[in-house]
């Protein structure tokens, strides 16, 4: 009779191998599905999207058309902006004293890092560009906001969005300071027309 332990060695030293490569591709596509999902709970969550209601409500009870005028300039010299940034000193309070302390306490409170107006179809502003491949209006945006805002859908929608990015600390007990590390959370709603 024929000694068959080679064969048996070479045959597990296969198996071995199948069974590795097999768990690595496994656990390449886990840990995809897994950051994906965690960049996926930071846009539109319930809690912020509640929040950014609140603030809606909030910013409408005062001269939002101020706001949007930004948005829609006249003046031929500068370009038409498809993105602003606004917070309590805008100019959009009728009391400004009390309504700027209110304001700023609201954001303090909610942790909102930045407020944005924009267009409620955002087609433009995802699609532009220039020669180099940089949008200049998504250059007051940090990166994770811009991609944030190419996620976002409503094409062919008329009317206004506001979009707000909220800087929390890790465990989410305070707003984040600028030169600590933080955590960014983004929602949006349609305003529709103001």
């Amino acid at each position: 009779m024929k000694n068959k332990k080679g064969f048996v060695f070479v045959e597990t030293l296969i198996v071995i191998s199948v069974l590795t490569a097999s768990l690595l591709l496994l656990y390449s596509s886990y840990s995809s599905l897994i950051r994906n999902e965690k960049v996926r709970l930071k846009y539109n969550d319930s809690v912020y999207l509640y929040r950014t209601y609140y603030l809606e409500k909030f910013f409408r009870n005062f001269r939002f058309d101020l706001v949007t005028n930004s948005l829609n300039k006249e003046d031929s010299t500068k370009p038409i902006s498809i993105l602003t940034g606004f917070g309590c000193h805008s100019g959009i309070f009728i009391n400004e004293e009390d309504n700027v302390g209110l304001c700023e306490n609201l954001l303090a409170e909610l942790h909102v890092s930045n407020l944005y107006l924009t267009y409620n179809d955002i087609s433009e502003l995802q699609n532009c560009t220039n020669k180099d491949g940089i949008c200049e209006t998504l250059v007051q945006v940090n990166s994770t906001a811009s991609d944030y805002i190419k996620t976002i859908g409503g094409k062919g929608k008329t009317g206004y969005r506001i979009i707000v990015e909220f800087a929390e600390t890790k465990d989410g007990s305070r707003k984040c300071n600028p030169n600590e590390e933080c955590q960014y959370y983004y929602a949006t709603l349609s305003l529709g027309e103001i």
